[in-house]
């Protein structure tokens, strides 16, 4: 499946780089929210597809991209407690590292779930359907959230709000969760035998 030490190095590396970008100002902590969430696609990417080429099942190719889901999302909790607890200020950080973290850990155990049964050569099919659906209904909450956040104003953000920093980890988070949905979607999926 998926390498634990590449997905907490990018957990840490993506959440210690965004947390010190925002120390350094609105446009550097946005630049870096935006690279590291494109790192984070294309190794969710790269590994699907490798996955897919080497003849992964479908829960092999589920449980990938669950953990990598996990990951933005992980990252998006930890970087908000980070950089709120030691470098801005806002009062309602704690609602969306919970909601973050929580998220994550659902991914996680989803991932770990499909990973049991690619280990042991099953596809629980009522579950790879709920897998599809959330990815789905992910994928449209991100697009909307997406347009929602430009509509608003929120994306980019006046940087005398004390939200700024939030809002382009929620901005360019929603966008690596929809690149990774699509992909989930209509990328490289398992081969039938």
């Amino acid at each position: 499946m998926i390498s634990v030490g590449l997905w907490v190095g990018a957990l840490v590396a993506g959440t210690a780089a965004v947390s010190y970008a925002a120390t350094q100002g609105y446009w550097l902590q946005m630049a870096v929210a935006a690279i590291t969430c494109a790192i984070f696609v294309l190794l969710a990417l790269a590994h699907r597809v490798r996955l897919a080429r080497s003849g992964g099942s479908e829960p092999a190719l589920a449980g990938s991209t669950s953990a990598w889901m996990g990951l933005v999302w992980a990252w998006a909790g930890l970087s908000m407690l980070v950089t709120y607890q030691l470098v801005l200020s806002w009062h309602e950080w704690w609602q969306y590292v919970l909601a973050g973290v929580g998220v994550a850990a659902l991914c996680l155990g989803f991932s770990a779930m499909m990973a049991k049964d690619a280990a042991a050569g099953r596809e629980d099919q009522a579950l790879l359907n709920i897998a599809r659906y959330l990815t789905i209904g992910q994928f449209g909450g991100m697009i909307i959230a997406i347009i929602g956040m430009v509509i608003d104003g929120k994306m980019p953000r006046n940087p005398a709000e004390p939200d700024w920093a939030a809002n382009a980890v929620f901005f360019f988070g929603a966008v690596a969760l929809a690149v990774i949905s699509a992909n989930a979607l209509w990328g490289p999926s398992a081969r039938r035998r």
